[in-house]
Formats: structure tokens, C-alpha cells, sequence
């Protein structure tokens, strides 16, 4: 067993005197080859020296013609001494016997380090200048009407102009018959004579359609304290404002509101217009305050258009009894669904008849004009009001040379006195230009799921053109979007409840 035991340990000392001889072998050969590796990057960087100095003195020292020639020279000769594979081994030996584990925890430590400093900063610092120098918008550049809508790549992209300005980028715009109107010419008096003072207008043309939007806010003026950088909005601009159908717009604070969490970037596009319109009827209607609605008749005509659908859920909401009027009966179930107490289907039986069974009307809210209008005023009791929704004629539109130079001066006079970049008044009978005050009141109304949008189609922005003739048709349901952005689904969309009409 001894002799065993000895044999063993004579082993174990065999391979210890062949281990240390084999370390003390590799590292003699690994610090050769650093030492071979040294001297040859210290031979080529000699090389390179000595390349340059010899170019440069030949450079200084001949013509233009013979600078280029001898670099021409130069550079083929390098091509044809480069050796890819030298460059290879070299940088494998650095890379092998060189960099230590060490070097690389040390170089991963302070990427993480420097990524996380960047990041935080980052986060901390606005971008001022957050639109591009052109745009794409859906515009028209002549008065032709449907014709002339198009879509262009290259609009100039507004910028900031004033401290209460916000630039927001346009994720949805809603489209709306009033857009069809200002594309045949509508308000274009007013546009011509007010945007003299907007910096971001030059000229007549183009004029960018849309009047109501949702999107971000990319950057904000120094005097805005209600916004940030990042805020989802909705609003809805002036008629003589430039139009929000354009992948940027600037607008003034007040203009704009905060959008619900709850709605999506189509569905917030689809309401602003009709909200400020209905609003501005039943400020016409006269009703101080909410609760006077409570208990009082109301017909609206044209429940399912997109100024008809807010008036027949803002009526509910305040306690209202609400008759409606739809083309189809096929649409009487949607209005129901919003909240109508009774709904009348034109293509069921006559108007007329189908009213003069029905108990007097408190309010009678017509958007068809001045010939509805006196033939409602016999469904109404005789203290009761009728308003009108009808956009109005503008005179702007039709003075000649002589009363337009009048009329200019008296916006220019008006701008000095009121130091307003907007002339300040009404654009929808009393409805006010300040739009995002009303918005703001209506806002807990949908966060409570009181008011709901109906989104009859959403079109990308490309296909503008179908859009306006879907609005021109009778098949449209609610409001028509168009989309700037290209993270939503490319389905139309409809509201949940209205899933099969």
C-alpha cells in the first residue's frame, strides 16, 4: 500500500513540474507575440509618418495638377499595400491578450452610466422647433368647390409666432359640410381681411380645409401655463383661421382643451365642431341655466347628423325631452340609443303630419335655414323659440372694391384698438371664438360617458378626396374623419353601440 501511495505522489509531481513548464512556456510565447505585435504597429505608424511627410512635401512642392496626380499615386499605392488580414491578426491579438475582463466591465459601467445621463436629460429638455419646414395638408387653391380639394406634400408649416401659442401636431381632423362651403368660397372675405396679421399666411391661396382636430402639443409659447409638451388636445379654430386638416397647426391657448382620456384620437376629432355648434344653439335657446331644461320640449331635426347627435345627447344629459327627426328608419334605432324620447322616420309617413299629432315644442332647433324656419314656428308654443343652426351669410364675401377697402380699414382699426392678433365676436351666431372654454364645460360630460361621438367613417389622409365626397353624400352617419397618423387601424370605425345599422 506505501509503494502505491508513493508511486502517486511521484505522479502528482511530474504533472506539477509539467504544468509550471508549459505556463511558463505559453507565457514566454504570448510575450513574443505582444512584443512582434508592438513593433509592428510602431513600424506602420513609422510607415505612415514617413507616407504623409513624403505627400506633403510633394504637395507643397509642385503644381495643382501634380498635388492631385501624386495623390492619386499615393492613395493606389496604400490600396495596393493594404493588407486586411495583417490589420485582423493585430487587432485580435490587442483584442485577446491586451483588453482584460477589467477593461470591459469598466466600458459596460460607464455606457450604462452615460445612457442613463442622456436619458434624463433628455426628458428635461423641450424641443423648440418640433415641425418640419414643409408639410402635408389636404388644401384648395382655387374656389371650385370639390374639385378643387386636394391633398399637397408641401404646405409651409406654421411656426410659433406668439408667447399664448401652442403648435400641435394633428393626429385626426373631422370634416363637416362647412368645409364644402369654404372650398366654394365661403368666409373668404373675412379670411382675406383678418389673416393680414397672422405671420404664418401669405396670400389667398392655398387655404387648408378642417375646422376641429385632435393631436399633441409639441411645443408651447412662453406665456402658457395650462399646457405642456406631450398634451393630448382637442379644439376647433375660426372660420378664418387656417384649417386643421395639415399634419401641424398653430393655434392660441384658449382655443384648445385637454382631450378625455377615454376617447381615442378619432373619436375627439369627430366632436369639437358639433359640441361648440350645439352649445352655441342652446345658448340661443336661452337657458341661463341647465337645470331650466329640465321638463321642456325639444325637436331636432336631423338626429344623426353630427351636430344633431351632440343637441340630442346634451339635451338628455340635462334633463330634456327630446324628438328627433331621421331620413331612415334605419337610423331611428341610433338615436334612440343616444338618449331620444321619440324619434319621427321621414320615410315612414309625411313630417308634417307625423308633428301636428305631437304636443307643442318649448325650443324647435332647425339647421336648414330661414324656409324651415318659419314653418316650425306653428309646431312651437307661442312663448316657445325656434333657433337656427343655418350658417349665416357673411358680407365680407360680397363687397365689391370700394366696400371691401372700407371694410379693411375698419379690421385694421379694430386690430390697433383691441391689440388682438383675432378680432374678437361671434363665427356661429353667439357661439364665442373661444372655444376651449366650452369644451372645458362639456368635457366632464363625456368623462362621465353622457356624451358619446359617433364616427361614421375614418379615411387616411391620402384618400382626403373620398372622404369630402362621402360628407357630400346622404350616407354619412355622425362625422367623417381623416387620420394624420398611421398607428391606427385602416378600418372605418363606428361607435361600439352602433355596430349594424
Amino acid at each position: 500500500m506505501d509503494h502505491v501511495i508513493f508511486l502517486a505522489q511521484e505522479r502528482l509531481e511530474a504533472l506539477q513540474v509539467l504544468g509550471s513548464s508549459s505556463s511558463a512556456a505559453a507565457a514566454a510565447r504570448l510575450a513574443s507575440i505582444r512584443e512582434a505585435a508592438r513593433a509592428s504597429l510602431n513600424q506602420s505608424w513609422d510607415s505612415l509618418g514617413s507616407t504623409y511627410t513624403s505627400l506633403h512635401d510633394r504637395l507643397t512642392s509642385s503644381s495643382p495638377y501634380d498635388r492631385l496626380t501624386n495623390a492619386l499615386a499615393s492613395s493606389r499605392a496604400a490600396l495596393r499595400n493594404f493588407r486586411p488580414r495583417e490589420v485582423y491578426d493585430r487587432c485580435l491579438v490587442f483584442f485577446v491578450h491586451e483588453v482584460t475582463r477589467t477593461h470591459v466591465y469598466l466600458c459596460a459601467a460607464c455606457f450604462l452610466v452615460g445612457g442613463f445621463m442622456g436619458l434624463v436629460v433628455g426628458l428635461h429638455v423641450h424641443n423648440s422647433v418640433a415641425a418640419p419646414q414643409r408639410m402635408r395638408a389636404v388644401v384648395v387653391n382655387s374656389y371650385g368647390g370639390l374639385e378643387a380639394i386636394t391633398v399637397v406634400e408641401d404646405v409651409p408649416a406654421p411656426q410659433l409666432t406668439a408667447r399664448d401659442q401652442l403648435l400641435v401636431q394633428v393626429k385626426a381632423a373631422g370634416l363637416d359640410h362647412l368645409d364644402i362651403q369654404v372650398a366654394q368660397g365661403y368666409g373668404r372675405g373675412t379670411r382675406r381681411h383678418l389673416n393680414k396679421y397672422n405671420p404664418n399666411w401669405s396670400g389667398d391661396f392655398p387655404v387648408v380645409l378642417g375646422r376641429d382636430c385632435s393631436g399633441v402639443v409639441v411645443a408651447i409659447g412662453a406665456d402658457v401655463d395650462d399646457f405642456s409638451v406631450g398634451d393630448e388636445v382637442w379644439l376647433v379654430v375660426p372660420l378664418h383661421h387656417q384649417g386643421t386638416l395639415s399634419e401641424y397647426l398653430v393655434v392660441t391657448s384658449s382655443l384648445a382643451c385637454h382631450k378625455p382620456q377615454q376617447l381615442t384620437m378619432e373619436a375627439a376629432a369627430a366632436l369639437p365642431l358639433s359640441l361648440v355648434r350645439a352649445w352655441g344653439a342652446l345658448q340661443q335657446c336661452q337657458l341661463p341655466q341647465r337645470q331650466q331644461a329640465q321638463g321642456k320640449r325639444f325637436l331636432v331635426y336631423g338626429g344623426v347628423s353630427g351636430v344633431g347627435l351632440v343637441l340630442v345627447q346634451l339635451i338628455c344629459a340635462w334633463g330634456g325631452h327630446v324628438t328627433t327627426t331621421v331620413t331612415s328608419s334605419h337610423h331611428a334605432e341610433l338615436a334612440t340609443m343616444l338618449g331620444a324620447h321619440d324619434v319621427i322616420a321621414c320615410d315612414v309617413a309625411p313630417l308634417d303630419k307625423e308633428l301636428e299629432l305631437r304636443d307643442k315644442f318649448d325650443f324647435i332647433i332647425n339647421p336648414a335655414g330661414p324656409g324651415l324656419h318659419e314653418a316650425s314656428k306653428k309646431y312651437c308654443h307661442p312663448d316657445g323659440r325656434v333657433v337656427s343652426i343655418a350658417l349665416p351669410p357673411l358680407p365680407a364675401d360680397d363687397l365689391g372694391v370700394v366696400l371691401g377697402a372700407f371694410y379693411s380699414l375698419y379690421s385694421r382699426l379694430r386690430f390697433l384698438v383691441c391689440k388682438s392678433r383675432w378680432l374678437e365676436g361671434s363665427w356661429y351666431g353667439s357661439v364665442p371664438t373661444e372655444s376651449g372654454l366650452i369644451l372645458r364645460q362639456i368635457s366632464p360630460l363625456v368623462e362621465e360617458g353622457k356624451l358619446r361621438a359617433v364616427v361614421d367613417k375614418a379615411f387616411n389622409c391620402q384618400d382626403a378626396e373620398l372622404a369630402f365626397a362621402h360628407v357630400d353624400s346622404t350616407q354619412q352617419v355622425g362625422r367623417t374623419v381623416v387620420r394624420f397618423s398611421a398607428s391606427t387601424p385602416s378600418r372605418a370605425l363606428q361607435m361600439a353601440l352602433w355596430q349594424d345599422r
